[in-house]
């Protein structure tokens, strides 16, 4: 994944109009209800869930509003996830050698052999199995991505 993730200037700008046309009151602050209208109409799609916990992170005070230095947070981590996103959809478009929407696991064993992360043969083998969760011998997305985005 990338580290050196930015958000261009124009983007911050588009949501900072965006944030001002949301701040009713013109007083810097939003309704944390508008959140997932915003970010609709800055062409972001954000789960349900996801937005709810954003939310409640942004309004520590439980005022049920966030002022733009919060929303610029939330936006600017929106983006850095879609980066990443697109980052392992590629990977795994790389390592989909059939096209066929799976990579082998014996592929996936050789990435993880390869990544020199000194893992060993079991803990390889624990993670395929992990991986594998209906033992098919091949990855799906999911199941990659839900590899690689462990910690």
């Amino acid at each position: 994944m990338s580290t050196d993730f930015k958000v261009s200037e124009k983007r911050f700008n588009d949501a900072h109009q965006t944030f001002n046309l949301f701040d009713k009151k013109g007083n810097g602050e939003v309704a944390t209800k508008e959140l997932g209208a915003m970010f609709k109409s800055l062409a972001l799609s954000v789960d349900g869930e996801k937005m709810k916990d954003w939310a409640d992170e942004a309004d520590e005070d439980a005022t049920g509003y966030i002022k733009w230095e919060n929303f610029k947070e939330i936006f600017e981590r929106k983006l850095k996830e879609d980066e990443d996103e697109r980052e392992l959809r590629e990977a795994f478009r790389v390592l989909d050698k059939g096209n066929k929407g799976v990579i082998d696991v014996a592929d996936l064993k050789w990435i993880l052999q390869s990544l020199g992360d000194d893992l060993t043969e079991e803990e390889i083998e624990d993670m395929i199995i992990e991986t594998d969760t209906d033992g098919s011998g091949t990855v799906d997305y999911e199941e990659f991505k839900n590899l690689m985005t462990s910690e």
